[in-house]
Order: structure tokens, then sequence, then C-alpha cells
């Protein structure tokens, strides 16, 4: 471990990752810190890290705990496979497996196992998130997985149905939208969500197989830019937490 002394408004800085730490204000014992870090990587304090994945389900009764590993375990090995099918060019196989997943996905997401698999008793209400999608496989195979992490998900198949359904639902904390859609596709989505003020707290993550300097003006109004294929690994760690 690396030991600093730092006084008030002298900072430390990590210039290959990005990172820097400001010492704000020194009272007592007490030191507040800001953290000026790139959107990918996930600050938390360590007592609002609720144990791994492993710990969370040790707490749970046995049974429950038995069916929830099953679950999951279906769903890594056909993760697994799909990737295995799709680098092999078997794409029919892969298809069929993909359909596999997604309905895995689908019934563990609106099972009881999930509204108990890893909640605490003062667990506050999860954040709502939709996902912006025309293609339905990718819609709900995207939504299933963020609901095994904890968030309450609903979904849209293109800008418009996702603008009327933020009207309605302005408490949703994160949108996930695909960029090419048909009737309104993303960057309109985008422009209109960030033109209506009721929907200011909205947290907005564009998901497209193109880089963002291809569309310049919708990646300025983005919190985060994810490519496809979609590394669902760093988008959980780039949204906002449930914690």
């Amino acid at each position: 471990m690396l030991v600093l002394s730092r006084k008030e408004d002298q900072k430390i800085l990590f210039p290959a990752l990005g990172i820097s730490l400001e010492i704000l204000h020194i009272k007592g014992s007490t030191v507040r810190v800001g953290i000026d870090a790139p959107m990918e990587v996930r600050i938390v304090r360590d007592e609002l890290v609720d144990g791994t994945l492993d710990e969370q389900l040790n707490r749970l009764p046995l049974k429950l705990r038995h069916e929830i590993r099953n679950e999951l375990n279906s769903i890594s090995i056909a993760s697994h496979l799909f990737k295995q099918e799709m680098e092999c060019g078997n794409f029919d196989d892969a298809a069929q497996t993909f359909d596999k997943l997604v309905q895995r996905l689908t019934r563990i997401s609106k099972s009881k196992l999930l509204a108990n698999k890893l909640s605490s008793p003062s667990a506050s209400k999860p954040l709502r998130a939709l996902v912006v999608e025309d293609e339905p496989n990718e819609r709900e195979l995207l939504a299933g997985f963020l609901r095994l992490q904890g968030y309450q998900v609903d979904t849209a198949a293109d800008g418009q149905e996702a603008f009327e359904y933020l009207q309605a639902n302005v408490d949703t904390a994160i949108v996930l939208v695909d960029m090419r859609m048909p009737r309104c596709d993303g960057p309109t989505a985008i422009r209109r969500i960030r033109e209506n003020r009721n929907l200011d707290q909205v947290k907005i993550f564009a998901i497209s197989g193109s880089p963002p300097e291809e569309n310049q003006s919708a990646s300025e109004d983005v919190n985060g830019w994810f490519m496809k294929p979609l590394n669902p690994q760093l988008l959980i760690e780039s949204l906002p937490s449930n914690n």
C-alpha cells in the first residue's frame, strides 16, 4: 500500500487511469475527497458494497439458493455455448441457443426467484430502467440481464414508444437506447428526452453498432456510448448503482 500525506486543495493523480483525487476539506478526523474519473470507472464507498454474489446467495434458504444457482448455471452455459457456436460459424445452432438463453433470462426475471434473490431487509427501491431496442431478442435479453442485476426494467420497441413511456414514468433513472430503429430512431428519441425538463434526471446510454464519431450530436447528449457486441459487465459497471 502506498501512503501519501496531502493538505487541503492538493491532488493525487493517476495519469495512466485518468483519475485524480483532491482533498477538499479536512475537519477533525473527517476528510472530504473529490474524485474525478472516467464514467466507466465505478466508485462506491466500501460500506455500500453488499458483498459478492456468493456471499449474498449464502444468506438465502438452501432450497431457494439451489434453484437460483441452477438457473444462473443454465444461463452461463447457454452464454458460452452461443459464443462458441458463433465462432465456429454454426449460426443455426447459435440462433436456437440464443432463443433458449432469452427464455431462461425471461423466466428468472419474471419469477419469484428474482424478487427474493439478492434483496436485503434494508434494500432501497430499485432504480427503474428502460431498454429501447427494436429487435425483440436483443431487447428481452438485455432487459433480463438488467433485472438480474436488481433493476426494475421495462422495454420499448422504438423511440416514440420510449418517449410516451417516459412521459408517464418520470421516475425512470436509466434509458438504454439503440441508435437505429424504425419510426423514431435513437438520436431523435435522445433529443426529445433532453428537451423535456421533466426528464432532466434521466441518464441516457446509447447502444450502437457505430462509433460515437458517426453521430456527434447524439453522443454529446448521452451519459455513455456502448458499441455492439455489447460487453454486459462494462455496461453494469457504468450504470448508476442500486446501492
